[in-house]
């Protein structure tokens, strides 16, 4: 249920392209630093928006360097780190490890097992650093998977209890921009949930597998016009949402980032999960 919030690659100035690697590089080498080695499996690019977006928000300094690291030994990456850096590693320490419960409990994967059983420290230390955070993310997840595992076809309650959990996190401070931060966080939960479930349709009905989406088609029409259309204009709608709080942010430090993934990167995604082509410019006027 990660990787659905990212940039738009093609459409960013080689600067901006720069500075979100940096903070990208900069939550790796936080979790390295702060919860070790292994911890950076849990690096997705979600948090690396929630990075940026609360760096454009509250503006704590920088702090840049070029450094080498496994995934590139042969050449210097920038890498870019700040106060919120430690916070939005220790998101990803949460969310991962369960991610990797539900599977275990899921799926009993012995992949998942063996890892979390390997972020069982990190995830301690995180959870000791943000007990609140936790406790919100654990809450909300363990009804979320309660819902889950009695087969519920309710998305839009599945999908609010998803977003329940990402407004938590986007609320970092709990202060004046805790209202906006919140339903943007709420409003880009949900919008991952449903596109998540959405993605995995084809493949969970081939193989029987629970679905939210499954009851509402029968087994050969999961491509279905009209089923597409109607979630298309849903997470169109959240999008337009999402997009409304974010315009009462005074957000101006790295603006071009936040606007490229908001406007193009996430819409580019969901062209690809839904196999067609549709004009950006459409999510903002209900087309």
């Amino acid at each position: 249920m990660f990787g659905y919030v990212r940039t738009n690659k093609m459409e960013l100035k080689h600067r901006e392209i720069l500075t979100y690697k940096g903070y990208y590089c900069g939550i790796c080498m936080t979790l390295k630093k702060e919860y070790g080695n292994l911890s950076r499996l849990s690096l997705n690019f979600d948090t690396t928006f929630l990075q940026i977006l609360l760096t454009s928000l509250y503006e704590p300094e920088d702090h840049g360097k070029m450094m080498r690291c496994i995934s590139h030994p042969h050449k210097k990456e920038a890498v870019i780190t700040n106060e919120i850096s430690s916070y939005c590693s220790a998101m990803n320490i949460i969310l991962t490890y369960y991610k990797l419960k539900d599977d275990v409990e899921d799926e009993n994967s012995v992949k998942a097992r063996a890892l979390m059983s390997l972020l069982k420290g990190a995830f301690e230390k995180a959870k000791k650093a943000y007990p609140d955070k936790e406790k919100a993310v654990r809450e909300n997840l363990e009804e979320l998977f309660k819902l889950e595992k009695s087969k519920s076809n309710d998305v839009e309650e599945m999908a609010n209890i998803f977003g329940y959990i990402m407004a938590e996190l986007f609320d970092y401070k709990k202060d004046v921009f805790s209202k906006n931060m919140y339903q943007a966080g709420f409003y880009t939960g949900k919008y991952i949930y449903i596109l998540d479930a959405f993605e995995d349709l084809e493949e969970d009905i081939k193989k029987g597998s629970y679905n939210p989406f499954s009851d509402r088609l029968a087994d050969d029409d999961f491509k279905d016009d009209d089923f597409k259309e109607e979630i298309k204009q849903q997470l169109f709608f959240l999008l337009s949402c999402l997009s409304e709080e974010l315009d009462k942010l005074p957000l101006l430090r790295n603006k071009g980032i936040i606007d490229n993934i908001v406007y193009s990167g996430i819409v580019q995604r969901l062209n690809k999960a839904m196999n067609e082509m549709c004009d950006e410019e459409d999510i903002f006027n209900g087309n």
